[in-house]
């Protein structure tokens, strides 16, 4: 039978003689308090069940993301009435390694990413990132290096749960990637030279574009820190090329060239 008690707390605000009162319910293991907007917040017991709700709860306020509470271990619980829920930031570790072990060092890329929480179920996303390649393909060698970006949308397919930042997320990316590179020795068939010819294009540059279904998860590991992983399908939106270019093999951000590719993403990230 699941324990309930309902109490109700009293605090003078320093500026004023009014007394306010503050319900708490506690019900088995869980904990709801009674928001200044009449909205319901809902915490598990960080302490024994038994325990005192006051003793869970060390802070109540307004901030910036407005209505919340903060419990011991330093979380924060909002209102379902508030829209920003704070941030995230994220380091990614899983495709540099995977790139660096699948081309034997020749490609180096690192990615970051960073989005915000809202409503608790709509996460807007921005990743960035750095890649070098040297790779080989058709007989010849590309040198490039450059920057990649991306923007989307992800959306929480898991219950609203105020106090877990965990989520299960899909959403999508159109991404954009930039850079200079070398091609050299790459094998020509022309009638012009009756037959093959190998010749080296220098100093180009090129900008590819590219949209992304993702799925995956972020799970709050110990307070503020946070792992997560992601799998993304890319199509490849520019595959022409103009007169005089030769596209390079390798894209940063993307992979190498295909009308589609894939991609794994292994994130570890702290909330704000």
């Amino acid at each position: 039978m699941a324990l309930l008690l309902v109490v109700t707390l009293q605090a003078q605000e320093a500026d004023s003689t009014a007394v306010v009162e503050q319900t708490v319910v506690v019900e088995g293991d869980s904990v709801y308090m009674e928001a200044m907007d009449t909205t319901w917040l809902r915490a598990e017991m960080i302490e024994a069940p038994e325990a005192a709700p006051q003793d869970t709860i060390e802070e109540k306020g307004n901030g910036l993301s407005g209505q919340y509470a903060r419990l011991k271990d330093g979380t924060r619980i909002y209102s379902d009435t508030v829209i920003y829920q704070g941030m995230n930031i994220k380091l990614d570790l899983a495709n540099t390694i995977l790139e660096a072990a699948t081309s034997k060092g020749k490609i180096l890329s690192f990615e970051a990413a960073w989005n915000i929480r809202l409503k608790q179920r709509f996460y807007p996303t921005l990743e960035g990132g750095y890649a070098k390649s040297e790779t080989y393909a058709g007989g010849g060698e590309q040198k490039g290096e450059g920057g990649f970006f991306r923007v989307g949308l992800d959306i929480n397919g898991l219950k609203k749960h105020p106090e877990r930042m965990n989520a299960l997320l899909v959403g999508i990316r159109v991404g954009t990637g930039l850079q200079n590179y070398d091609l050299t020795g790459v094998t020509i068939n022309s009638p012009y030279w009756d037959g093959e010819k190998k010749l080296d294009f220098n100093d180009q540059f090129r900008a590819d574009c590219w949209g992304e279904v993702v799925a995956g998860c972020q799970v709050q590991v110990w307070e503020g820190f946070q792992m997560g992983w992601f799998i993304r399908l890319k199509i490849l939106f520019t595959r022409n090329v103009s007169d005089g270019e030769v596209m390079p093999y390798y894209i940063p951000g993307f992979g190498y060239r295909d009308d589609t590719n894939w991609g794994f993403n292994y994130y570890i990230g702290y909330k704000f």
